[in-house]
């Protein structure tokens, strides 16, 4: 079972694999990590999570997506096929 829990920046992610589905929360946090948003999810796939719910949260931005989405691979989050 993959699971993470890791920050970048403002940006805190945490996930696990739950069986055919990947579960967890992404929150954007202030300069001094407290939290000022949380958005729970739910998806079928890492690519799911990296379009619908990584990229949006940074405002598209791909350097951080990128980075997370690393992040998940080293972690053992596998895109299905």
């Amino acid at each position: 079972m993959s699971r993470i829990n890791t920050s970048l920046g403002r940006y805190s992610l945490s996930a696990k694999n739950a069986g055919d589905h990947i579960k967890g929360s992404m929150a954007i946090n202030d300069e001094g990590g407290t939290q000022l948003t949380l958005q729970e999810f739910h998806e079928h796939d890492l690519d799911d999570v990296v379009n619908n719910v990584i990229f949006p949260i940074t405002g598209g931005n791909r350097v951080i997506t990128s980075a997370l989405r690393d992040e998940m691979v080293k972690a053992g989050f596998k895109q299905q096929h």
